[in-house]
């Protein structure tokens, strides 16, 4: 999956920088443990179908990226917890095919994996684009400040590096360090510049007088602060729909979905149940409001239910190759499933009430046994450590 080469850049992610190019490229012993367990995992792939997820993992794509480490994942789990695994198997009288049939002693049921993009929507911004700006800032040399950032205008146009490099190179360059005697984002020096179609404001903050000068420091340090709307549980929601649309199986379909926003399993029970609200007596306006289930979830609507034949969802809430340690996902069974999904699985689980009242059980230890780790793996090293 990575390539095979000499590493020598023990750096963190750069603004702009891709996940797989960062993971290919960061030279820590942390990160080497990540790339030697992906390759043990990738290796027991089924060769037939591992050509494409390789190319899609190595996308700079994070649509792509992501998506395919997912489906590794989901692979490499139910496999470790002892079930056979055929990828992309053929359904009778069905043109699409699942991710998975996973099948055990007694039963079978398919998977269909998924990921979600969601997080804060802001319509007057763009995190591409503005990595433009950001990964600019970083070739500035300024071994005495940080900056912080604030986009005053998003463009379209992509300027060169030395556009943007020159004019913050020479601001920082007329500031003193030892002048600002109160480092505070208020008080500190602060210039808007326009690059092309470009404004953004930048914060200098002087570095402790014992950290001055070193030659890898970072200078952009904080920012930029994004205010909005968070639209996860929409965007679950949606995912869900629209893969519901593709298959009517006579198996169990269990969809498993990748969430790349630290979601809650408030957030989550909203979109496959409904949102809470509060009821208020309207002829007693000082009495204290019910809290009650909406019918406006995946699998409650209104007064029916819906989605029936996805017989469970599992959640992986921000779970990435460096947490799978620690991080559980969490199954999610539908209680009016026409399929239930009658294999136990040793997961986390939230289960469901007809009145959209959710029970939890959790997993005390961490998910490091199914997959043979130590506890602390990648570790014991911090992600990264100075030479």
């Amino acid at each position: 999956m990575f390539s095979q080469m000499e590493r020598t850049d023990p750096s963190p992610a750069r603004y702009g920088e891709d996940s797989f190019s960062f993971l290919d490229r960061v030279d820590q012993k942390f990160w080497e443990r990540i790339r030697t367990e992906l390759e043990r995992w990738f290796a027991e792939y089924p060769a037939d179908e591992a050509v494409d997820l390789r190319a899609r993992f190595r996308d700079k794509d994070p649509t792509q990226h992501f998506a395919a480490w997912w489906e590794l994942y989901v692979y490499r789990l139910f496999n470790q917890l002892g079930f056979r695994v055929d990828v992309h198997p053929d359904l009778a009288e069905v043109s699409g095919r699942p991710d998975f049939r996973v099948t055990g002693p007694e039963s079978s049921f398919l998977v269909e994996a998924a990921t979600t993009f969601s997080g804060i929507v802001d319509e007057n911004r763009n995190g591409t684009r503005e990595g433009w700006i950001m990964a600019a800032i970083e070739e500035v040399k300024a071994p005495d400040f940080f900056v912080g950032i604030d986009f005053e205008k998003v463009g379209m146009e992509r300027p060169s590096v030395r556009q943007v490099v020159a004019p913050v190179e020479a601001w920082l360059s007329g500031l003193d360090p030892d002048a600002i005697a109160d480092p505070t984002l208020k008080n500190a020096p602060k210039r808007v510049f326009e690059v092309r179609d470009w404004e953004f404001e930048l914060t200098a903050l002087p570095v402790k007088p014992e950290s001055r000068g070193k030659p890898d420091h970072r200078v952009l340090g904080f920012g930029p602060i994004t205010a909005g709307f968070v639209n996860d549980v929409d965007m679950l929601e949606r995912t869900l729909e629209r893969k519901r649309r593709r298959y009517k199986p006579d198996e169990p379909l269990v969809f498993a979905v990748l969430m790349m926003s630290p979601v809650d399993n408030e957030d989550i029970e909203g979109a496959l149940l409904g949102r809470i609200a509060v009821r208020i007596d309207p002829e007693d306006l000082d009495a204290e409001g019910t809290w009650i289930r909406q019918r406006n979830g995946f699998w409650m609507k209104g007064t029916q239910a819906r989605g029936t034949r996805v017989s469970a969802v599992i959640t992986g809430t921000s779970l990435m190759p460096w947490n799978v340690a620690t991080t559980w996902p969490r199954l999610w069974p539908n209680p009016w499933a026409t399929r239930p999904l009658s294999v136990e699985l040793p997961l986390p689980t939230a289960t469901a009430d007809e009145n959209g009242a959710v029970s939890y059980k959790h997993r005390n230890e961490g998910p490091f046994g199914i997959f043979g780790l130590p506890s602390d793996w990648p570790g014991p090293e911090d992600r990264f450590e100075r030479a």
